[in-house]
Parts: C-alpha cells; structure tokens; sequence
C-alpha cells in the first residue's frame, strides 16, 4: 500500500467480508472520468485498517487522526459491498457555526457529521468540488436521487 497523501481525503474500508469487491470499488473510483478530452481523477487515499471495522459515521471522524487534511471522508461500508451499484457514503464534517473550521476530527460534535451515499463514479466530482470550494457538501447532498444516492446532476 502507498503512503498517505496528507492532502487527499480517505476512502475508509469499514466492510472486511470481500478483498475482491473492495479492489473494485477502489478501481471504479480510481478511474478517469471523462468530459469531452479532458479526464479527471479523485484524489483520495484508500485505507484499510481493522480498528475501522463497522466504525458508525460520528465514530469514524472522530477516529480520524488530528492531521486529517479535509471534513469529509467516504467509506466503504456494508451497504456498499452488499448493493451492486456500490453507493459509497459520503460523509461530510463541516462547522455548522461556519467558524469552526480549525477543530479537530475528534472534537466534532454529533449534529455537525451528515451523509449521503454516492455511486463510485461520482467521488471524483465531489472530491474534486469540495477541494476546490467550487460547491458544498450540500450541494451533492441535497441532489441524491429518491433513495439517497448521488448519481450525478440532472440536466
């Protein structure tokens, strides 16, 4: 496994039933995705550590070490291993006081960690958006389809 960037946020394994899906899910998210020529790329880091295992999403943040370079971290988690599509969830940890933004991982409170499940394909725009401030968290939240997984902008 390669190092940690200290600038991408993780993609946490909390599922250990299935190695082979696990890989798939780091490939489909690793893909390009492509905009007429031009690809873009998620820049995240995968990281597979046991005391993760069925980590719920306020224990994960909180787990998160104070370095963590981001507020928001994507999990595969059961629900994603089981469902064919692969919904990863999304977590997001940002100040609801919007002021708040120099707190550590652990520090945050319960109201504050919010979710939303995404299909693989997507994490690279949401990754790429929320480094860039280009949108917010609640942008993609609140454009999930009927079952709450984010499958890209309606036109």
């Amino acid at each position: 496994m390669e190092p940690l960037n200290e600038a991408n946020p993780w993609v946490v394994r909390t599922d250990f039933s299935n190695d082979d899906i696990w890989r798939r899910i780091c490939n489909l998210i690793a893909a390009p995705q492509t905009e007429g020529e031009m690809q873009f790329f998620a820049y995240v880091d995968y990281v597979t550590d046991a005391s993760h295992r069925e980590q719920q999403p306020v224990d994960l943040v909180r787990s998160l070490p104070d370095t963590y370079p981001d507020m928001v971290c994507f999990t595969v988690d059961r629900e994603c291993v089981e469902n064919p599509e692969h919904p990863i969830l999304v977590i997001g940890f940002y100040p609801s006081d919007n002021e708040s933004f120099e707190r550590l991982p652990r520090e945050t409170p319960t109201a504050d960690v919010a979710t939303f499940r995404a299909v693989p394909s997507q994490i690279q725009a949401i990754q790429n958006n929320l480094s860039l401030a280009n949108m917010d968290f609640e942008d993609f939240a609140d454009s999930v389809d009927e079952d709450g997984v984010f499958r890209g902008f309606s036109n």
